[in-house]
């Protein structure tokens, strides 16, 4: 795999799905803690990287990154992102990210706003925007523990412990259903829950245009080796007729990337420095001009920073995701794949700001869906 190399770090990375044009933006993916850039391969990029470039790449001390003993603050891992773009001639990007990738997606997008086509935070918490949570005080935690419990699942943190990045990444390779909230076994096609969000289920064509999202094409799967040997190991162990399921636990981390991720808290100052989210000051965030999508998992613990993100972002427009928590973009890979491609598509139409591009979008799929033809 190709990989950049900085002063104390070597990056790995990926551009996959449609070739990238001169002078276009690509969708840019990063991953939260505890994850790497697989977190991607079945969900967004899988349903996306037919007709767009996807970049994706692992944070320093995650997955095929080395593991430098020190810089893991906002701006160290915004700081390898704007590497990475200038390595690749790459001007602006869209730019999405998932939990603690959020919090570096925002930390980019102040610091180098000319960069940014477009942001996507899904799924994050702000400190300054929200009080930490415990899990006692989580009302949908008695719900997926008992889940958990049915699944087997004996250890759990304590009742008292703080939601943090530390608990977020030790429940998702434990079960993972406890914030994702759904089975730890799920469905690696039909991901989709019977219910989408208004926003979305008002399209033109509804349901859930699986056709139009489409299929990795061929040289996609030839630039994503792993993918193409996963997929052959699931239909070998299922058979042709068995249903098509993955563990969330392997679309998190892995018992590689579980025992990377104690690695990296026991030896680098990583476990303090991601703590420090001071290059994301609220007092800065009403700066962010740009397109901003808000997509949040309507269980999720982080719904009040979405609240807050909606007030104080000019520019920013809110989905809720129905029936799943934290980790939707793996538990539900179409809803947000549908939810970013037609957020991207909005921004890059030219002529109507792109908030009024979406909701002309939404109010013409009403008023087609109310008067037929």
């Amino acid at each position: 795999m190709p990989s950049l190399t900085r002063q104390d770090l070597r990056m790995n990375y990926q551009l996959v799905g449609a070739d990238l044009r001169p002078g276009q933006a690509p969708v840019a993916m990063i991953h939260g803690l505890g994850a790497n850039l697989a977190f991607w391969y079945l969900g967004a990029v899988r349903h996306l990287a037919a007709d767009m470039p996807i970049l994706l790449h692992d944070l320093r001390g995650h997955g095929a990154s080395s593991m430098p003993p020190s810089h893991y603050q906002l701006h160290d891992l915004a700081d390898d992102f704007a590497a990475l773009l200038d390595h690749l001639q790459i001007d602006r990007a869209h730019v999405v990210g998932h939990s603690h990738g959020a919090r570096v997606a925002l930390a980019f997008a102040i610091a180098h706003p000319e960069r940014v086509a477009s942001l996507t935070v899904a799924d994050t918490q702000l400190r300054a925007l929200q009080r930490p949570m415990r899990l006692a005080d989580w009302p949908h935690w008695p719900r997926w523990k008992a889940e958990l419990a049915g699944q087997g699942v004996t250890s759990f943190p304590p009742e008292d412990a703080e939601i943090d990045f530390r608990l977020l990444a030790d429940l998702g390779p434990r079960g993972g259903a406890a914030l994702a909230g759904a089975r730890a076994a799920i469905s690696a096609v039909n991901e989709e829950g019977p219910e989408d969000p208004p926003e979305l289920s008002l399209l033109p064509g509804g349901g859930r245009l699986a056709a139009a999202l489409g299929r990795p094409s061929g040289a996609l799967a030839a630039r994503m080796p792993r993918l193409a040997a996963l997929a052959a190991e699931r239909a070998a162990e299922r058979g042709a007729d068995a249903p098509r399921r993955i563990d969330l636990r392997s679309r998190q981390m892995g018992a590689r990337g579980s025992q990377k991720w104690q690695t990296l808290l026991e030896t680098t100052t990583a476990a303090t420095e991601l703590q420090d989210e001071a290059d994301v000051p609220a007092d800065r965030l009403p700066g962010l001009k740009m397109p901003v999508l808000l997509i949040y998992g309507a269980l999720s613990h982080c719904v009040p920073s979405s609240e807050r993100l909606l007030e104080v972002i000019p520019d920013a427009r809110r989905i809720m995701v129905p029936n799943a928590g934290h980790f939707f973009p793996i538990v539900k890979p179409r809803l947000f794949a549908r939810a970013l491609r037609m957020f991207v598509a909005g921004v890059e139409t030219a002529g109507t700001p792109a908030r009024g591009r979406f909701r002309e979008r939404v109010q013409a799929a009403r008023a087609a869906r109310m008067h037929p033809q």
